[in-house]
């Protein structure tokens, strides 16, 4: 297994200083935050590419992925750009969410459009650029439990669809045993987003269904065992990056002192 941090863990920082905090803490990659004003800014998306693979060059640091937003109405013109980035920055992972889920249109519904979607606008960019196209697992979506997100890819290539395990999204909602989820993924798992939480018990805007809402915390201290999902992952022989997706409060070289390192022990586990 590979570490990388995601760079919105470090939101405050420059892409400089990201790499720098990558390096001191030992990561193997850097995935990169993408959407207007980010570390790769979507308002001058071709440039800042190639100023961050600039930066990363002779760094010994990979580009562990990029991580864009989508509506699900882009454009092939409009996707082929975002896949010319990754290019450039010499990645073949691209993230995507699926459709938020509010009630008003069917599961079903949605995951027939979005289908749709990957196979007439997403697959033909992605063989011609040579990239792997990633659902992530996360709540308030479609794609909120392991077997969503397998029905999503499933069939299509996956030299060019993947599927991102984030084991703190599925805590809110579509949590499975991780031996489960993996082998539900199959050979569609082509990341893992790492963050924890805590619960919170609240008497206003708790979860739907539950009495309490969730924190973001340290990986040591949170409620998703860490220790045995990276086991779960090397049990399977999953060889890909474990993405740093530190989102509270601490200050970002805390983040990367703390949980990197839990990471580095926990993989040590494994061995």
């Amino acid at each position: 297994m590979k570490i990388s941090v995601y760079s919105l863990s470090a939101s405050d920082k420059k892409v400089s200083e990201v790499i720098e905090l990558a390096k001191k803490y030992q990561c193997d990659g850097i995935e990169w935050w993408c959407r207007e004003n980010a570390h790769i800014d979507l308002n001058n998306l071709k440039q800042s590419a190639v100023e961050v693979a600039k930066m990363m060059d002779g760094s010994g640091l990979l580009c562990a992925g990029l991580a864009p937003y989508f509506n699900f109405n882009e454009t092939r013109e409009y996707i082929s750009k975002i896949f010319e980035a990754a290019n450039i920055l010499k990645t073949r992972n691209v993230r995507c969410h699926s459709y938020i889920f509010n009630g008003d249109v069917s599961v079903e519904q949605l995951i027939t459009q979005q289908r749709k979607w990957l196979e007439d606008t997403i697959l033909p960019e992605a063989e011609k650029f040579d990239v792997r196209f990633n659902i992530e697992q996360h709540h308030y979506q479609i794609g909120c439990t392991p077997n969503v997100c397998r029905q999503l890819v499933d069939l299509l290539p996956e030299k060019h669809f993947g599927i991102i395990f984030d084991p703190g999204n599925s805590a809110v909602e579509g949590f499975t045993r991780p031996e489960y989820a993996i082998s539900v993924f199959g050979k569609y798992l082509a990341h893992v987003h790492v963050k924890n939480y805590k619960q919170v018990p609240v008497s206003d805007g708790a979860i739907p269904g539950r009495k309490y809402k969730f924190e973001f915390g340290s990986l040591a201290e949170g409620d998703i065992d860490w220790v045995a999902i990276i086991k779960a992952l090397a049990k399977a022989g999953y060889e890909g990056f474990v993405s740093l997706e530190a989102l509270d409060k601490r200050p970002s070289e805390q983040k990367l002192e703390q949980d990197i390192t839990f990471l580095h022990q926990a993989i040590k586990q494994t061995t």
